[in-house]
């Protein structure tokens, strides 16, 4: 299994297990990376999910990941950095002003830093559409409904927010390095250090 692959089916077990609240649930992440579920929504029997996770041990402004993840229950995830997560705002935005009573498709992104990566096609109708296409899983879809759309763009800010503090901290920081060597940078760094084999669905 691909390690970027290997790390979306183990986030997505991790949500699994804090879904159903385990009974002494410990954290299965290695020290120096931090995972947080910002926000779930529900339509039926899909979910769609908002995750960031940082690594501390990376470069500064390298070291944050967004991920949104649908579970049909089948569960893919898209992966974003700072400038990914912007542009889905933008897609976002022109999504919310094309409400329409039939679907039309606003746009779609592509994953980056990963050897198999996804595409995110964004469609707007009576609600917003979220289609991640994964290159081993197929298609996998989301509509939020226009009662969630408040809150949904409250979410994109804040994790907005949360690249935005990594974004300020690398003006002032230079390339971290550990024993002589450069630190790998960006997602596929992320995706490296974590590791949950014993979770994974």
């Amino acid at each position: 299994m691909n390690m970027s692959q290997l790390i979306r089916t183990a986030i997505y077990g991790v949500i699994t297990m804090l879904t159903v609240s385990l009974p002494g649930l410990t954290s299965p992440m290695q020290a120096g990376v931090q995972l947080d579920i910002v926000a779930k929504f529900r339509n039926g029997g899909v979910e769609l999910d908002i995750v960031t996770v940082v690594d501390s041990e990376v470069e500064a402004s390298k070291s944050k990941v967004a991920l949104l993840g649908i579970a049909t229950p089948l569960r893919s995830s898209f992966s974003f950095r700072r400038e990914e997560w912007l542009l889905l705002i933008e897609l976002w935005s022109k999504a919310v002003k094309s409400q329409s009573d039939s679907w039309k498709t606003i746009g779609s992104m592509t994953e980056t830093e990963t050897a198999h990566a996804s595409v995110l096609t964004i469609s707007a109708g009576p609600g917003i559409k979220f289609a991640i296409n994964s290159p081993r899983k197929g298609p996998v879809t989301y509509v939020l409904s226009k009662d969630e759309l408040a809150r949904f763009a409250g979410i994109l800010y804040r994790v907005k927010e949360f690249f935005h503090d990594s974004a300020a901290g690398d003006r002032n920081l230079g390339t971290q390095r550990a024993g002589g060597k450069h630190r790998p940078t960006g997602c596929s760094a992320t995706r490296d250090r974590l590791h949950w084999p014993k979770i994974l669905v």
